[in-house]
């Protein structure tokens, strides 16, 4: 299908243009928010050409891959915003898929939405609509220390020394003529991961229906090198404790608002919570959050450090559950966290390893099925999810094939197992598969390749040999 068709498609079968109430995408979804979501035929989107998997949940999220989920959220907003009124199709779907489709979503309904998965879920809102840079940057940021850490090597090598103006890297990379781009990529990356605090802050206020400036204000307020004076450290508390300042700060607003008169509310309101809330956040929200950040970061750090292998297994088998309920954005704090404290997160380093037991899996089944739509989705899927993201062999392939999903899980926790054992880390975040490359901490690019592989493998492995059991065709 063109955009215009698939988006009106997709209008329709949510509900109409009047059940819509927010479109956007994040990296491989359309995420839509709707007035009532039980008006969305689930099925029949599950059924569109190109679509690889819905996920009923907070926001209706609609999965078709990385580049298209923006042309297709784009192309949706362009009909809301027309205001057509679009004819009421039905679109056929086979029964029995039907069948079982129907009691997918009946069980998904029936899950408690729990206080835990909820506030996963607004994490990831907030930090969603910051995933561009974020891989951006990471990614410039690990080129550039690629590039730096080879100039370092060399200059050692030769004996260069550093100059009044120059680090011994910088005179290596000026003989080259790298060291503009070199500088350039450095402040491409540090623009944004220096004012994350800032960034955080708005898309906070976004989400929690405020005034997003402020919310930005109390992100630049964290970070302000003159906290020192009152014996707080820049940055203390973390993101963490910026999203819940702006939370406290949102809740704020809007109840002054009940009693400032309108007349004044324009200046009174803004100025009054800030003045507010600065007093709560360094004297009180900061220290707190600083104390729980240390604690989270103390026992994540424990746990791969005491649980070493069996940990690294755990974790990673675990991820592609959390991908498949779109969870794993809600993560993202505490990679960003752990970079900063330590400069690297090994976390993030095994969670991308879900890539390798999924694209394993994904072509066990490719090798296995005799389904001509089922070939066709994996032969797509796969080559994407080597390059960058998984949810295409999850979503087109392994859920729908169903015994692929647990054994592509178990694959991803051996590669998972070998991160820990080969001590790979990452120092920035960003996609999965080769694209994660550039992130790698120390230049240990052989060592992930590896642990990527040995996951893939091991998957495929189990994949294919429970599917010649089961008669999987």
């Amino acid at each position: 299908m063109d955009l215009d068709t698939i988006s009106k498609k997709i209008i329709q079968l949510s509900g109409g243009s009047e059940n819509f109430v927010h479109v956007t995408n994040c990296m491989t979804r359309v995420r839509m928010t709707l007035k009532d979501e039980s008006q969305a035929d689930v099925a029949g989107l599950k059924a569109l050409p190109g679509v690889l998997g819905v996920i009923s949940d907070e926001t209706l999220q609609v999965i078709v891959g990385p580049g298209k989920c923006n042309n297709i959220a784009d192309a949706i907003n362009q009909q809301l915003a027309k205001g057509e009124q679009l004819e009421s199709e039905t679109l056929s779907s086979d029964s029995e898929n039907g069948v079982i489709q129907k009691a997918e979503i009946a069980r998904n309904k029936a899950k408690k939405k729990t206080p835990v998965k909820a506030i996963l879920r607004v994490i990831a809102n907030i930090f969603i609509p910051l995933l561009p840079g974020l891989i951006a940057a990471g990614t410039l940021m690990g080129i550039n220390n690629i590039i730096v850490n080879s100039a370092s090597a060399e200059a050692l090598s030769q004996g260069i020394q550093a100059t009044a103006n120059l680090s011994a890297a910088q005179v290596i990379l000026q003989q080259k003529g790298l060291l503009e781009i070199s500088t350039i990529m450095g402040i491409i990356a540090s623009g944004l991961f220096s004012l994350l605090a800032v960034f955080t802050g708005i898309f906070a206020a976004k989400e929690f229906k405020g005034t997003e400036i402020l919310g930005g204000i109390i992100g630049a307020i964290t970070i302000a090198p003159q906290v020192a004076v009152i014996g707080l450290t820049p940055g203390q508390g973390g993101l963490i404790g910026v999203i819940f300042a702006v939370w406290i700060c949102c809740w704020l607003e809007r109840r002054l608002r009940r009693f400032i008169p309108s007349m004044i509310d324009v200046i009174a309101t803004p100025t009054i919570t800030i003045i507010i809330m600065t007093g709560l956040l360094l004297f009180g929200i900061m220290p707190v959050a600083g104390i729980v950040s240390n604690v989270i970061l103390g026992s994540l750090s424990g746990v791969l450090e005491h649980g070493g292998l069996a940990a690294g297994f755990l974790l990673s088998s675990l991820f592609p559950f959390l991908i498949s309920l779109g969870l794993h954005q809600g993560l993202i704090p505490i990679h960003l966290e752990l970079i900063q404290a330590t400069g690297h997160s090994q976390l993030f380093a095994i969670q991308i390893m879900s890539n390798s037991g999924m694209v394993g899996a994904a072509i066990a089944v490719l090798l296995l099925t005799k389904d001509p739509v089922m070939k066709r989705v994996a032969k797509g899927a796969i080559p994407t999810s080597i390059l960058a993201v998984g949810e295409p062999t999850i979503f087109g392939v392994n859920i729908p094939a169903g015994f692929a999903f647990i054994t592509g899980s178990i694959g991803a926790g051996f590669g998972g197992m070998m991160i820990v054992l080969l001590d790979v880390t990452a120092n920035g975040v960003g996609a999965a598969g080769l694209s994660a490359l550039p992130l790698i901490a120390d230049g240990k690019y052989l060592e992930y390749i590896l642990s990527w592989l040995v996951g893939c493998s091991i998957a495929f492995l189990l994949t294919y040999f429970v599917g010649r059991i089961r008669k999987y065709e």
